[in-house]
């Protein structure tokens, strides 16, 4: 018996290795039939299992959010709106009760499923430490102080798990006249200010690093209600001079791409425009100042030519039924599509978050959201189930 049981062990295959036995058919198969949480861990199994889920082809195969958003839905002030098609259950306690007391915390950014929180110290409300969150994990690692933790800088967070699934980068702007934590500079209200320098952190070293401005020039201002893309480890920002300002995770490289020759001046100084990723390319989408009733989709197919192609131009009438919207202050666009050609518009006043495809041209109502109607950032949230992440994420 004991000699029987000896050549079983001998013919077993370990789990690991027979996983990888699996064709890649057989494995869309498998996992077609598991809900979408399992889904996304299993993207942590191994390189090819994330490929293989990951791939355009094989996605509209498996278990998908609701209008095939892959978005799990939007952090906004202390609130989270969930937009899957699996209930109205949060996915995530905005409050992220999971991390350490402090007096008030933020969500300043998001990329690929990792959180950039501001915490406010209670032993000092006037300072507050950086936090990089994992909330599908509960997760988290406090930052060093930059050397200015008492000022209101733009902030940004850099994550691209195809790259390294276990390392990011904080980018943290250093400006002029930036303002307390209070938002003030001087008892004025704190504007957007010329960006000095940049204090980049590496999670690879554990320290922060000043580089400063290379962009050739001190006028550039962030807009600091604007998302970010992270890009082969580039940050792309919207910027108040209507330009997108690129800098690496080295600091070494700085570039701004110019706007589409169509938007050279904002309408009425109103909208400066939407940045997103898509099938790899950056995605710009604004109105153009010549027709303010529309929105358009640019796409910078080829990154080192810095020539938007035009893709797409809606009118008003036909996303909202109604034609004198502005863009940047009735309705803002909050994301796009990681592979398909969809926007997604929140409008704040009325609380509703929507989607537009762009081939078949039509607009879906996909739920309500929550928090104010304060213009703020709505960040996208991918859940990333990665537990081999640095500093303890």
């Amino acid at each position: 018996m004991a000699e029987e049981e000896e050549d079983d062990s001998r013919e077993r295959i370990p789990s690991t290795a027979a996983a990888e036995i699996i064709t890649d058919d057989l494995l869309v198969e498998i996992l077609s039939r598991v809900p979408y949480q399992s889904l996304c861990r299993s993207k942590c199994v191994s390189r090819r299992w994330r490929r293989v889920i990951s791939h355009p082809n094989h996605r509209r195969l498996l278990p998908r959010y609701h209008l095939d958003t892959a978005i799990a839905g939007f952090f906004h002030l202390d609130s989270f709106t969930n937009v899957t098609g699996e209930g109205r259950r949060p996915l995530v306690d905005a409050l992220l009760p999971f991390l350490p007391k402090c007096e008030y915390l933020n969500v300043v950014d998001s990329c690929n499923g990792l959180l950039l929180c501001r915490c406010w110290r209670l032993t000092d409300p006037r300072r507050f430490d950086y936090l990089v969150v994992n909330p599908a994990t509960e997760h988290w690692v406090i930052l060093p102080d930059s050397g200015w933790s008492d000022k209101m800088q733009n902030a940004r967070l850099g994550f691209d798990p195809a790259a390294s699934s276990s390392h990011f980068h904080v980018f943290e702007f250093v400006e002029d006249g930036a303002g307390d934590v209070y938002g003030n500079v001087d008892g004025e209200d704190y504007d957007n200010g010329h960006v000095k320098g940049v204090e980049i952190y590496s999670s690879i070293t554990g320290e922060w690093s000043h580089k400063e401005n290379g962009w050739g020039y001190d006028e550039i201002r962030i807009l600091g209600e604007s998302n970010s893309v992270f890009l082969d480890s580039v940050l792309h920002l919207i910027t108040l001079e209507y330009v997108v300002a690129a800098v690496d995770v080295e600091g070494n490289t700085w570039r701004t791409i110019p706007m589409p020759q169509s938007l050279a001046e904002p309408f009425n100084g109103i909208a400066e425009g939407f940045i997103g990723l898509s099938r790899g390319s950056l995605y710009f989408v604004n109105t153009d100042h010549d027709e303010p009733y529309k929105v358009s989709v640019w796409v910078l197919e080829d990154y080192s030519s810095e020539q938007w192609i035009w893709k797409h131009t809606v009118s008003h009438l036909h996303l909202f039924r109604t034609k004198k919207l502005l863009f940047g202050m009735d309705y803002k666009v909050v994301s796009v599509h990681p592979e398909r050609d969809i926007i997604f518009l929140v409008l704040p006043h009325s609380k509703i978050l929507m989607s537009y495809e762009l081939d078949s041209r039509e607009a879906q109502f996909i739920c309500g959201i929550g928090g104010s109607s304060e213009w703020l950032l709505y960040l996208p949230y991918v859940p990333f189930y990665s537990e081999s992440l640095a500093g303890g994420l």
